[in-house]
This record gives structure tokens, C-alpha cells and sequence, in this order.
């Protein structure tokens, strides 16, 4: 005769499987992250080449503390009163003269970045996680343009 402890142990354990297969499901295949994180990397690269983000950027790099100025860039969410990461994970988002941190530093170029109809509102600015803010004024949009991001024409 099967001990009644022998069972119990057995449905647990087969419970759990079927838990944790479950929980596989719901998931994000690993090509559909990066593909989401190199997209989000386009969009960046895009708004870091407009008039004021790029400006900020040029005064990091003109004090010579670092060779590319560190960015981390924040979602808004006024309606919830939050911000949130914009890259997920570790990500390689640079180019010459920028490059995306996601740990918080001293200084940096802090985007932030607001859903709009199509794409995105922007400010970015000099600033510390001490400074962080829900406020700011716009300093224009990017929306999406087929495969490429590009300025909207309404600065808000």
C-alpha cells in the first residue's frame, strides 16, 4: 500500500510543474525583448539628435569629465503620479558622444519621455536622481514615420 505522505509529496511536486509550465507561458521570448530594447535605442538615438537634448548632451562631453555623457532616460506617468525605466535591462544604447545608464549617478542627461498620440513628448535635461521630477515643459515630440522615428512638427 502507497503511504498517503508519498502521494501528497508526489501531486505537490507535479503541481508545481505544471505551475512553473504555466509560468514559462506568460513570458517574453528573449529575440521579442531585444528586438523591443533595440527599437527603444532607435527612438533614443533619434530625440538625442534634436536641438536641446542635444545641447545637453554637448555640455556634459564640453566639461571633459567623461568621454561620452551618461543617460538615463524615465516614462512618465502623470495619471499614476510615476516614473518608470524606459530600458528594461542592461542595455548597449550609445553612440559617440552618449551612452545609456541605467544605474543612478551624480550627473547626467535625464530624459524624460511622455506618451503621446503616435509617439513620444520629450525634455531632457542635466540632472541627479535627487532631482528627478514629474514636472516639466516639452521640448517637442518624435513620432513614429514608418521604420524611422522623427521630430514631430508641434513643439509643445
Amino acid at each position: 500500500m502507497v503511504e498517503l505522505p508519498r502521494i501528497r509529496w508526489a501531486l505537490a511536486v507535479a503541481g508545481l510543474g505544471l505551475l512553473g509550465t504555466a509560468g514559462c507561458v506568460h513570458t517574453v521570448p528573449l529575440e521579442q525583448r531585444v528586438r523591443a530594447e533595440d527599437e527603444k535605442c532607435t527612438l533614443l538615438q533619434a530625440l538625442m539628435r534634436q536641438p536641446e537634448p542635444a545641447k545637453a548632451i554637448q555640455k556634459f562631453v564640453a566639461e571633459g569629465k567623461e568621454e561620452r555623457a551618461p543617460v538615463v532616460v524615465y516614462v512618465r506617468h502623470p495619471e499614476e503620479g510615476s516614473l518608470e525605466r524606459f530600458f528594461t535591462g542592461e542595455t548597449q544604447c550609445a553612440n559617440e558622444s552618449f551612452k545609456v545608464v541605467q544605474e543612478n549617478v551624480v550627473d547626467a542627461v535625464v530624459v524624460y519621455l511622455q506618451e503621446v498620440q503616435g509617439g513620444y513628448a520629450y525634455d531632457a535635461r542635466r540632472s541627479s536622481p535627487e532631482h528627478l521630477t514629474m514636472e516639466g515643459r516639452p521640448q517637442g515630440t518624435v513620432r513614429k514615420d514608418g521604420a524611422v522615428w522623427v521630430a514631430g512638427a508641434d513643439a509643445i
